[in-house]
């Protein structure tokens, strides 16, 4: 299928980012819709499903072939969008900052700023050369967005401490009781054994 002939057209891709362990989680995806219905009804999905597709082509599985060939078409577009879509090293992605536009991403990387920590660190030479309106107040935002950023980790820190300190403090609590239970053990065995026949039965005697 080429792209000339092919019945659907790719809108965009993106980059969406969820917390998972260890870090962010880039998850790739497209728009396209059927040629001419952009403004009617789109197609949104992740590269990641695109991709799982068989081997081996069955011409008898129709369903199959169909998601192969959209697939081919859409790779080839895919694969040059991301060749310009490189995650920086350090840093809080672009597209994982809702303070921003995708439009307004790729100009911002085109300037070689690729992260947030770019923009907010920018200096003003940097910053002039942006053909942006309001890039200042952008700069602005990236900043406060940093700053609530580390907020929420310091409180997250401080979270996971008080945790530990809980868990701790009961650890200590339960092995100071196992330790008075012990010594009370261990008083009960030092006390003197009583001698002679129990009350009862020194009583019992007696009467007989």
């Amino acid at each position: 299928m080429s792209a000339q002939t092919a019945p659907f057209r790719i809108i965009k891709f993106w980059t969406e980012y969820k917390r998972a362990a260890g870090g962010l989680k880039e998850i790739d995806k497209v728009e396209y819709c059927a040629v001419g219905m952009a403004q009617k009804a789109t197609t949104v999905a992740r590269i990641a499903d695109l991709r799982r597709i068989r081997e081996a082509p069955d011409p008898d599985d129709v369903a199959s072939n169909i998601a192969r060939d959209r697939w081919a078409f859409i790779e080839r577009h895919y694969n040059a969008w991301k060749a310009g879509q490189a995650t920086p090293e350090h840093g809080t992605p672009l597209a994982a900052w809702p303070g921003i536009t995708a439009e307004q991403a790729d100009v911002f990387r085109t300037a070689g700023l690729r992260a947030v920590e770019d923009i907010a660190q920018a200096t003003d030479s940097v910053i002039n050369r942006i053909n942006l309106p309001g890039v200042r107040e952008i700069q602005k935002n990236a900043q406060r967005f940093l700053e609530a950023a580390d907020s929420t980790a310091i409180a997250d820190r401080m979270a996971e401490k008080d945790k530990q300190i809980a868990s701790l403090t009961a650890d200590l609590e339960e092995l100071k009781q196992l330790i008075l239970r012990q010594q009370d053990e261990d008083e009960e065995e030092d006390k003197p054994k009583r001698r002679g026949r129990p009350p009862k039965v020194a009583a019992d005697e007696a009467t007989t």
